[in-house]
């Protein structure tokens, strides 16, 4: 069966009596789970020199450490930073934890927030209808300054010393862990409007829109597509699709969503908050619209290189012969767009077919792969670095969009954002 390429984000107490046996079995466990991991990035990471360091060095370094370790998490945490060693993304172990920053259920409120880079500040992008069905008083624009009676700034002031990009994905699933919970629950919340008024609301916890969708070893996720028809200030037809997440799912609404669309003036498609997914997914969405084989990029691995070619749809799941949309294309990005997402959006911009949208992407471009590992941990690590057609790397830069749309309270409060600039792009684009 060929592996799936995915472009991708319990202390264990001491008590008296605990024997050295079990601590013997313990740290075999994870002494394994180490090698393991040593071993699979020493045969597969795409540079052969691991950043001008000897991987070697670092396994002889950090080895003992693990057999020192005083239980798993300790272990985990040494593991963690023998991947860190590599200075790339989609490299990461995931065990079970007690972490109070890790999801507390399988609902959220219903409400988008985004981090500001520049000033930390968290901003409500979007109110879920669930919420208005609430009556809750919240709206785009509004500062979330704390969640349950916990403030946000001491959250952003112990994560001020990591870059700022990393720094604002750090602390979003902070507080997406924070927004999240067991059903039935709620989250109380102290927002401050853009006019300085200072609110206190609770807002009922909802189950996410989507159907469940498991990538690999991963945990299962929620993925949705929403595709909905807008018109600009003169009355030209626009289409707009929105998905949360590259998976085989949500190919066919994507084409369904673009045969309705097949004749409006302009389309827009939405990717902020959209992590990645499945790698090969970018070429069947892309040939929705071009007419040729385009090279969007190109994954350079230890042995081989693969490209990425769009793959024209010409035809429709019926059998309806079509040709893909012709029109402009406005593209949204923003923070949170990541992996699948960028290269698509980069691959496209580097061919000229779209106008990007928003603010930086993630800078988190690289194919990977999962494995679990014997002691039921499991492994997301790179297998490729990934280049546009022009050669421009999109890992550690991000997609830099041809039209920065920043977020302010007063704008997101007046309905201006990366999509509304879009729209006024698509106005004056023939």
């Amino acid at each position: 069966m060929r592996r799936a390429l995915v472009f991708v984000v319990a202390c264990i107490a001491g008590a008296w009596g605990v024997t050295t046996v079990a601590h013997a079995q313990r740290s075999a466990a994870t002494l394994m789970a180490f090698d393991e991991v040593w071993q699979t990035v020493n045969d597969s990471f795409f540079d052969p020199t691991f950043g001008g360091q000897s991987w070697t060095a670092v396994r002889d370094e950090l080895r003992p450490r693990v057999e020192r370790a005083a239980s798993d998490d300790e272990g985990r945490t040494i593991i963690r930073e023998m991947l860190a060693r590599l200075g790339q993304s989609h490299f990461s172990l995931i065990g079970p934890s007690n972490d109070p920053g890790d999801f507390r259920g399988e609902e959220t409120a219903p409400i988008d927030v985004r981090v500001v880079e520049a000033t930390d500040a968290v901003l409500v992008t979007r109110v879920w209808p669930e919420a208005r069905q609430q009556g809750v008083q919240v709206a785009p624009g509004d500062r979330l300054l704390s969640l349950d009676g916990h403030d946000i700034a001491p959250v952003a002031a112990a994560a001020a010393s990591l870059p700022e990009r990393t720094r604002a994905q750090f602390l979003w699933r902070r507080l997406a862990n924070g927004l999240s919970g067991p059903s039935g629950s709620r989250v109380a919340a102290r927002l401050r409007t853009p006019a300085g008024v200072e609110l206190d609301v609770v807002m009922a916890r909802v189950k996410a829109p989507g159907i469940p969708v498991v990538l690999g070893n991963l945990p299962v996720q929620s993925a949705f597509l929403e595709a909905v028809e807008s018109h600009t200030l003169s009355g030209r037809r626009v289409g707009i699709i929105r998905f949360n997440i590259w998976m085989a799912a949500l190919a066919e609404p994507f084409a369904q969503a673009i045969d309705r669309f097949r004749n409006a003036d302009g389309l827009i498609i939405d990717l902020r908050g959209n992590p990645g997914g499945l790698a090969d997914m970018i070429r069947g969405i892309a040939g929705h619209l071009l007419t040729e084989p385009a090279v969007l990029g190109r994954m350079h691995m230890r042995q081989a290189d693969l490209e990425f070619h769009a793959n024209p749809r010409l035809s429709t799941s019926d059998g309806r012969r079509v040709q893909p949309f012709a029109g402009p294309v406005g593209l949204l990005v923003d923070g949170l767009t990541g992996s699948a997402s960028e290269c698509f959006a980069g691959g496209l911009q580097s061919l000229k077919r779209v106008r990007v949208f928003g603010t930086t992407s993630m800078g988190q471009a690289l194919p990977a792969s999962t494995k679990r590992l014997s002691n039921g941990d499991v492994l997301l690590y790179a297998i490729g670095d990934f280049v546009t057609s022009t050669g421009l790397r999109l890992e550690g830069r991000g997609v830099v969009p041809d039209e920065v749309v920043a977020l302010t309270p007063d704008a997101l409060a007046a309905g201006h954002d990366a999509e509304d600039a879009a729209m006024a792009w698509l106005d004056r684009a023939r």
